[in-house]
């Protein structure tokens, strides 16, 4: 019987970079008995088909490629890997994906990130895309604490808790996030694999507000409010993200300002991390084994929280960000 690692996530886990890296290295894996199916970095469609997603797409990449591609194929190891297999949250989805391994020997890889973490992650990247341009507040109340334990459950429910691998994502845990991952689906060492440079790269603070105050003042014409972009369909969406922030982000690649920065308050950190200790000490002694129920091992250290107010930003960048404005718009 074939086997299967199906990585599932979570959102801002190193998931690009991953996938970027397993799709690099397709024939170096083949080599070792391992198939990466289907010519796409990840393989987000075979969630969006099961969701009946609009961003489904039934021509290519479609279950029935990627069963036939695993059958045809004389490797006995698979790694299908997508964040987007948490998108529903619903024990049916999590059946039919089972539907669809029957005939396979499934395991569950899942790498989960400290939810202050987490969070603080998520929101700096809505801001950079454009997803999100609400308070601060607001957005930990609707996404800042992650229950990990019930994702973890859920999924356990269905393939059992024997065939769930949760890898605490930590430099003191994982130092390595390619190394870890191919030791987990059985590849001893990472000799042989090219390496990839990380993806999605966090901007750095003078662009985080300029970006920041460029979203607020775009969602204000559009009149959007605080839904922010996710009231455009997806194709004005993707134009956007490609038209404006990556063009935006290559401009102002000169700006020097912190890399090193948080946007959530300590105070709030530290609110999320009591509501998740509970469950957080069950993950680690259910799942890990570790039964003083230290789920992860780097402290919370006081910080000070940066603000994203523009008028925070060096006179030098409020001019070269004024110029920018005017040559995007082309503003005589």
């Amino acid at each position: 019987m074939k086997q299967v690692f199906l990585h599932i996530g979570i959102h801002k886990t190193g998931t690009t970079s991953l996938q970027t890296f397993l799709h690099t290295n397709k024939k170096h894996l083949a080599k070792l008995g391992y198939l990466y199916p289907s010519k796409r970095i990840a393989h987000h469609n075979l969630s969006y088909i099961l969701m009946g997603d609009s961003r489904a797409d039934y021509q290519s990449n479609t279950w029935e490629e990627i069963i036939n591609e695993i059958e045809t194929r004389n490797l006995a190891k698979v790694i299908i890997s997508s964040e987007a297999f948490l998108e529903s949250g619903k024990i049916e989805f999590i059946q039919q994906v089972a539907e669809k391994f029957k005939n396979y020997q499934t395991k569950i890889i899942i790498y989960i990130k400290r939810q202050d973490k987490r969070a603080e992650s998520a929101l700096n990247h809505n801001i950079k895309v454009g997803e999100y341009t609400g308070s601060i507040d607001l957005f930990l109340q609707e996404r800042g604490k992650t229950d990990y334990l019930k994702i973890l459950d859920d999924w356990s429910q269905v393939f059992g808790q024997e065939n769930i691998i949760v890898r605490p994502l930590e430099k003191e845990q994982i130092p390595n996030l390619y190394q870890d991952f191919l030791r987990n689906i059985g590849i001893a060492n990472i000799n042989g694999f090219e390496q990839i440079e990380e993806i999605n790269v966090k901007p750095n603070l003078a662009q985080i507000i300029a970006l920041n105050f460029i979203n607020q003042k775009i969602i204000s014409i559009l009149g959007l409010k605080e839904e922010g972009f996710h009231k455009l369909n997806r194709q004005n969406k993707d134009l956007f993200v490609k038209n404006y922030r990556g063009k935006f982000l290559q401009y102002t690649k000169h700006w020097q300002s912190k890399t090193n920065y948080n946007l959530i308050p300590y105070e709030r950190s530290i609110e999320i991390l009591q509501q998740c200790q509970k469950n957080n000490a069950e993950i680690a002694k259910r799942y890990l084994n570790c039964q003083n129920g230290q789920l992860f091992h780097e402290p919370l250290n006081k910080y000070d929280c940066e603000s994203l107010d523009i008028n925070n930003l060096d006179r030098e960048y409020l001019i070269d960000l004024a110029s920018y404005i005017f040559h995007i718009f082309k503003i005589d």
